[in-house]
């Protein structure tokens, strides 16, 4: 690029061609090419819709206000599904854009759990795998309802035996071990957001019975025709 038409030093050729190589992926003359920035920017899908003001978060920057989420997310070319606890905001699902768990969802997956979850099975989680429980090569996802830990040796009874477990959606696992037993095992924490109490319904009104209402027959003051 440093024609003897150009009027640029090197140095700023240099940092020219970074910065068209960052924001475009190529430069003009098309050097670069295959090269581009990646922006993680958390959507929150309320905010997306325009029913909530709830702030994005820009991976390395922080907090950023809905409008800049939203411009943002209006010229995203893809995007990539999370589901997060709805009170600490761990990422509980990953769906099929990744087969590698997050840190944040290993923690409160060894909270939930605590031991292996095979039945009977005492090891503690950290000395265990976390195992899609549908294998990710089957279509299993990435999330919560999919995960759990096994130990090393019931991975593999699980991987290589007819022992299959089903996640019941509350943390529970059940196991139907190659003879058609079930079993369940109990999370041993309870990681679901408190239920909200539902407001108590109000007494109904006294019932008012409409002769109630009328003068008495004999009241003075009625003169009401008959």
């Amino acid at each position: 690029m440093q024609r003897p038409d150009e009027t640029r030093t090197l140095t700023q050729l240099a940092a020219d061609v970074l910065t068209d190589v960052l924001i475009g992926g190529v430069t003009p003359d098309g050097t670069g090419a295959g090269v581009a920035a990646q922006v993680n920017v958390t959507v929150p899908v309320l905010t997306l819709l325009g029913k909530s003001e709830e702030p994005g978060y820009l991976a390395g920057y922080g907090p950023i206000d809905p409008d800049t989420v939203r411009r943002l997310a209006a010229g995203a070319p893809s995007f990539t599904r999370l589901l997060t606890h709805p009170e600490t905001g761990v990422v509980l699902s990953m769906g099929r854009d990744t087969y590698k768990v997050p840190a944040a969802l290993k923690r409160w997956l060894e909270v939930r759990d605590e031991t292996c979850t095979f039945p009977g099975c005492r090891r503690s989680a950290k000395r265990s795998d976390v195992d899609h429980s549908v294998e990710w090569q089957h279509g299993g996802q990435t999330d919560a309802m999919n995960l759990a830990h096994l130990c090393p040796y019931h991975h593999a009874v699980k991987s290589y035996t007819r022992w299959t477990p089903r996640h019941l959606g509350d943390g529970r696992i059940e196991w139907t071990s190659p003879a058609g037993y079930r079993y369940i095992v109990e999370p041993s924490a309870d990681m679901r957001p408190p239920r909200t109490p539902q407001p108590q319904p109000k007494p109904p009104a006294p019932a008012v019975g409409v002769w109630n209402l009328d003068p008495e027959p004999d009241d003075p003051d009625n003169t009401t025709p008959f």
